[in-house]
């Protein structure tokens, strides 16, 4: 666990070195560009053996790519890059244009003519209630937190402009979105792709773009909601919540297990810590939640297993990047005298990464690990999990946790298989235009027990007769 978490804040470092690298001008072509990535994935990307058994399909696939790409514009080859990460079919390698954010010559959204300070200033006397400064505090939006200042125009739109960002894709004073009077937005994404929908205002002091899965929580002039009352309300615009279905049969929503969640979904569990103990019957609805952290989960499990948790332990592949990701961690922390253990640990790894570089290690040195769980004395007897084919990582991880229990089922589809590469990071390969992930583990199931592109069977299968699960669920266990 403490090495997924490590291994996760490695990889907000090298997005955040990824950063500068993308300010630098544009220096591949298309032929080079995929010559590169093959380079990059056929060396660093743990499941390229797996994943190219048939040699002679992966030859010939990559012959034609190669042929493509000599004759392929600029302006297209992200769309050839694509068709050779697809080959994978694994979730977690990723790969996205840098270019259409703002690197030098690249295009920017509107700058707002606006003096930063002047504006600071007006707010401690200004009456409007969104006027202010805004700030993502508690989602994940690509891993940047930004600074966004609200100001009104003559026609009655808002316009949210950058005031500060940790990413240097953004700048001050750049458009981050506008409302409009309606409750119509249009809202440019982490990298700057143009997103419309509706907006809602709790208080006027959150603000939840629902089509971009967005929230701004007002700073300056300071809000006067409690930061945990926030926290919660934001919860619910994402849709997490407890509420009950029957006196008998209680209902846990979880669509995220991103690491902004943790706290919330924590909070959540604290505060209905009697409803879900005194329940019957416990509903956990996962649809649609495509992973983050399994830190997030973890207040669940008491009321959940009936018997220790037996997972199989990973492998990680010893890149140069890797060794550089963790290198740079232990600078950070450095002078941080609570994380001394921690930092010896770390360089512990760095030891065994660059003695089998190029290899697989398993740092725990074991092949499975036994967690054990306290029951809470008071629990559900009979929980059911719903989930989809949307449902993958470390969502997909719960499920087969759950499976574990004598007392759970699982209800709905197939889950999307993800579980076999993970602990996905940002690579540099040559080309700044670009941002790739890549995982870094393999499972040690593998090859016996493969996830990937299979998911996990559901104990019971929903078919599209089924309108309504949760009424579903709740007739199975009640009558």
């Amino acid at each position: 666990m403490k090495l997924k978490a490590i291994l996760f804040i490695v990889l907000l470092f090298a997005l955040n070195a990824l950063n500068h690298l993308y300010a630098q001008e544009s220096v591949c072509n298309c032929s080079d560009a995929l010559k590169k990535l093959v380079v990059k994935i056929e060396n660093e990307y743990p499941g390229f053996e797996e994943k190219t058994k048939d040699k002679v399909l992966y030859a010939s696939f990559k012959a034609q790519l190669t042929e493509q790409a000599s004759q392929t514009e600029k302006t297209n080859c992200f769309e050839l890059l694509k068709k050779y990460t697809a080959f994978f079919r694994d979730g977690h390698i990723w790969i996205n244009p840098a270019t259409t954010i703002n690197t030098k010559g690249s295009a920017s959204t509107e700058l707002v003519k606006i003096d930063i300070e002047k504006f600071r200033e007006k707010l401690k006397t200004n009456k409007d209630p969104l006027e202010g400064i805004w700030k993502n505090k508690f989602e994940w939006t690509g891993g940047v937190v930004y600074e966004i200042g609200i100001t009104k125009n003559s026609d009655g739109t808002y316009i949210g402009f950058v005031v500060s960002a940790s990413s240097n894709f953004w700048q001050a004073k750049e458009t981050k979105f506008k409302l409009f009077p309606g409750g119509k937005f249009e809202y440019y994404t982490f990298d700057k792709k143009l997103k419309t929908g509706t907006y809602e205002i709790y208080d006027h002091s959150i603000i939840y773009f629902k089509e971009a899965r967005a929230a701004f929580v007002k700073e300056l002039p300071a809000t006067h909601l409690t930061e945990e009352f926030t926290r919660r309300k934001v919860g619910e615009f994402y849709g997490f919540g407890i509420r009950q279905l029957s006196p008998k049969t209680t209902l846990i929503t979880l669509p995220f297990f991103d690491y902004p969640f943790v706290k919330i979904i924590e909070e959540m569990v604290v505060n209905n810590q009697s409803l879900i103990a005194n329940s019957s019957n416990l509903i956990i609805d996962v649809r649609g939640n495509s992973g983050g952290t399994d830190n997030a989960y973890q207040m669940l499990l008491p009321y959940i297993m009936t018997n220790p948790i037996r997972s199989m332990g990973v492998e990680y592949l010893a890149t140069q990047t890797l060794i550089d990701g963790l290198g740079s961690y232990i600078k950070t922390v450095a002078q941080d005298k609570t994380k001394q253990e921690e930092i010896e640990m770390v360089k512990r790894w760095i030891t065994l990464f660059e003695k089998d570089k190029g290899k697989f290690v398993n740092v725990n040195d074991q092949t499975f690990s036994i967690q054990k769980v306290d029951s809470s004395e008071k629990s559900p007897s009979q929980i059911l999990v719903l989930t989809d084919k949307r449902v993958g990582s470390s969502a997909e991880n719960f499920v087969m946790k759950c499976k574990q229990s004598k007392k759970v089922k699982v209800m709905g589809n197939v889950t999307s298989g993800g579980l076999d590469y993970a602990s996905a990071r940002f690579f540099n390969f040559g080309c700044p235009e670009y941002m790739l992930q890549l995982p870094t583990f393999r499972s040690l199931r593998l090859p016996d027990y493969p996830i990937d592109n299979i998911g996990l069977q559901p104990d019971l299968y929903l078919d599209k007769s089924v309108k309504d699960w949760l009424q579903f669920a709740l007739d199975y266990l009640e009558k």
